[in-house]
């Protein structure tokens, strides 16, 4: 049961689209764990944390900058009788720790961080917030290992990647739900060097298809439309046999000049 200030929060994408939008979420509830612990990153009002809640897992840390969407966000998290398993914080993360403003604006799914309050581009409520690093907060909260990462802060997801990199070069999560976004491909890649494998989820296929390249084309044009995240899996969690037997398959390459998109979902 997911509430929503309408206009303002409405998921259009979810609406349209239902499971397709965030295919994953089949692939998290064909192997959830009880002992899991899943961090949201930019959980808005809940979307992520509500399904995760849902799951047979330990504990969701929520992180959220907008009081707007917290408000939201405790509120669905009480409806749904899900309190406690789920901890919420209100802040941002990027790649270093400072005090900023979080702007929100007509439309919360796209609000972002300022330096400085009344930026001429945004409208609406403005919200001082404290911006740490994913690394330095998860220590603080004593959590040293988490199962499930999720982030999706509209386009910076590669600022919180890389204050989450003492955690990530040491595995210290075990899959990774990423928003899909240009500007994160160099990130994908130092992440592989590190013993993350790529994939997407095929719902209907049941199946896993591994990226290996990680330029423009092999990351983006291989998705099952409309899908919006990509899903990492550190190779020590692979050995642990986390997908149980769930098949991984290889994306073809093009043949001639026609792209082979095996992941279309009509």
């Amino acid at each position: 049961m997911l509430e929503f200030n309408f206009p303002s929060q409405v998921p259009t994408a979810l609406i349209m689209f239902g499971d397709m939008i965030d295919p994953e979420f089949a692939f998290l509830r064909r192997i959830a764990r009880p002992d899991w612990v899943v961090a949201d990153v930019g959980a808005a009002i809940g979307q992520f944390t509500l399904f995760a809640a849902r799951l047979p897992v330990h504990r969701i840390h929520a992180f959220e900058p907008s009081g707007a969407n917290v408000l939201v966000l405790r509120r669905n998290v009480a409806r749904n009788e899900v309190t406690g398993s789920v901890e919420i914080h209100q802040l941002a993360l990027g790649e270093t720790e400072y005090e900023a403003f979080f702007e929100t604006t007509d439309h919360t799914w796209v609000s972002r961080i300022s330096q400085t309050a009344g930026d001429a581009h945004m409208v609406g409520q403005t919200d001082k917030v404290q911006v740490r690093t994913l690394a330095g907060e998860l220590d603080r909260l004593g959590v040293h290992h988490l199962s499930v990462l999720k982030i999706n802060v509209a386009g910076f997801e590669a600022g919180v990647l890389a204050g989450a990199e003492p955690l990530l070069a040491r595995g210290g999560a075990d899959i990774l739900v990423l928003l899909l976004g240009l500007a994160s491909l160099p990130e994908y890649a130092k992440l592989a060097g590190w013993g993350y494998r790529f994939f997407y989820f095929h719902p209907r296929e049941k199946a896993l298809y591994e990226i290996t390249e990680f330029d423009a084309d092999s990351v983006l044009n291989h998705r099952p439309w409309p899908a919006r995240h990509i899903i990492a899996i550190h190779s020590s969690a692979m050995s642990r046999r986390v997908t149980g037997d769930m098949p991984i398959r290889a994306i073809r390459a093009p043949t001639g000049d026609r792209h082979v998109h095996h992941l279309q979902i009509s």
